[in-house]
């Protein structure tokens, strides 16, 4: 639960962050509201047919067994959840990749001030096209006027 909330969390401020231009994402609005409507009214069904009231109830849930020395909670909790609430595991990982899609999405959109690039391109690039070998000597005598400003300040310390 801790980790869910964290990650729409993240998505919030992805979202918050984005610089998003709202005349642009009216323009489609009504051409993909039935789409959108059908595949709401799927999940929403899913989710009510997955948690509805035969998996909850006071008859339904009842006290724990005593445990032995050796058990595990791990395996435990991993047969349960591939087990009994697979479909519901399964539900949140669509949910959340979902979310993961129109996260993306939102930031792939075009923008007038951005530069494409090309990483077909840049993976063709030779070293020759982009870098100049220049020949330069390693060592440089100092001038004779540095030698004696260099004296000057040592003797006046």
């Amino acid at each position: 639960l801790v980790y869910v909330g964290a990650v729409m969390v993240l998505f919030l401020f992805v979202v918050m962050m984005l610089d998003i231009n709202l005349d642009r994402l009216r323009e489609g609005f009504w051409e993909f509201l039935p789409m959108a409507g059908f595949i709401g009214v799927l999940m929403a069904a899913e989710m009510v047919m997955i948690l509805g009231s035969k998996n909850f109830g006071v008859d339904r849930v009842g006290a724990p067994p005593p445990k032995p020395a050796d058990y595990s909670n791990t395996a435990e909790l991993g047969r349960v959840l591939y087990s009994d609430y697979l479909l519901t595991f399964e539900l949140a990982a669509v949910v959340l990749l979902v979310a993961i899609v129109a996260a993306i999405a939102l930031t792939l959109r075009d923008r007038k001030d951005s530069k494409f690039i090309n990483p077909a391109d840049q993976v063709k690039v030779k070293r020759a096209d982009r870098v100049r070998m220049v020949s330069m000597p390693s060592f440089k005598e100092p001038p004779a006027d540095a030698d004696a400003a260099a004296n000057n300040t040592k003797d006046q310390a």
